[in-house]
């Protein structure tokens, strides 16, 4: 009991320090996330979940610089908070780094670790859904002291967050689904399934989600790979799978890429895998088409799975 209390009050003494701004942000902020190019139009769709879609990972958020080499920073959430997005990103170096959601000292809810070649040309981005109530967002670097990074977290506003939980919703209910059954023995056996990207799909967006397998968690390793089994982007992920679906956005530019999904937990927990592009480059190669328009069926979601 003595540790426990210890541990917490180091905990809450070190997010104090890094606790930001109960201002909450405005929808305009956000916005201003999908102007991409200048050149890019207006929506393909008037359905209003489509608009957020297209902007519901924002790019303009405040970033902290972190410094590599095991440096841990940490965010109090509101406690009226559902939803929380992330962007991580380096100057071209390695992004190595590891993001977890933790509910009191010892109990975490959700953890991804981010190993990416070039920080720069594949960031990574990333929408979190969780219960109400107090919560730390910790963010801690893997790489040595050479390979330090930017950091920004936001959450949106209350109006914002039923919006972005709707429009995840469109994504996975909207879009062919496939199963990742789990093995035998927990971090070997599991299912693996490849999913093959065009070459003008400039990132591509993921949501896995155990709600229509027995609502278990979800556990996997999902790799990116440009040319024969070189994986250029890597993420181990664990996350409650029921009640927290993890959507995320992928860079993918350039042709030549493929998502590797690796389940990673016992065979009782599988869970469903959706892989759709998320921005298409133009045909004209001067800017990005909108995200992908579900209203109209354009575009197709992802995609050859093999």
């Amino acid at each position: 009991m003595k540790i426990c209390a210890f541990l917490f009050a180091a905990m809450t003494a070190t997010v104090s320090a890094f606790t930001p701004s109960n201002k909450a942000p405005t929808t305009t902020a956000l916005n201003q996330a999908i102007d991409y190019n200048p050149n890019l139009g207006g929506p393909t769709s008037s359905d209003p979940v489509d608009q957020t879609l297209m902007d519901m990972f924002p790019t303009d958020i405040p970033m902290r610089k972190m410094q590599g080499g095991g440096t841990v920073r940490t965010w109090d959430i509101p406690p009226e908070a559902e939803r929380l997005s992330y962007y991580i990103r380096t100057n071209g170096r390695p992004l190595k780094a590891l993001v977890e959601l933790w509910v009191g000292p010892i109990r975490r809810i959700h953890s991804v670790n981010i190993e990416s070649e070039d920080g720069d040309s594949t960031p990574f981005r990333a929408m979190l859904k969780f219960k109400p109530g107090t919560k730390t967002l910790k963010i801690s670097t893997t790489g040595s002291h050479e390979f330090p990074l930017e950091f920004g977290a936001e959450v949106p506003n209350a109006a914002r967050m039923q919006e972005t939980w709707a429009a995840t919703q469109k994504v996975f209910d909207t879009s062919p689904k496939t199963t990742v059954q789990g093995g035998s023995t927990e971090g070997g056996g599991g299912s693996i399934r490849y999913f093959n990207i065009p070459d003008d799909v400039e990132t591509t967006q993921m949501v896995l989600w155990s709600r229509d397998l027995g609502k278990r968690t979800v556990k996997a390793r999902i790799e990116v790979l440009s040319g024969p089994n070189s994986v250029r982007q890597n993420y181990e992920l664990h996350c409650g799978g029921s009640t927290q679906p993890y959507h995320c956005v992928i860079p993918t530019p350039g042709p030549g890429w493929t998502i590797r999904v690796i389940a990673t937990n016992y065979m009782e927990f599988p869970f469903h895998a959706v892989v759709t592009p998320y921005e298409v480059l133009g045909d004209n190669g001067s800017g990005y088409n909108d995200a992908y328009d579900f209203g109209s069926g354009q575009n197709g979601p992802l995609y050859f799975q093999n």
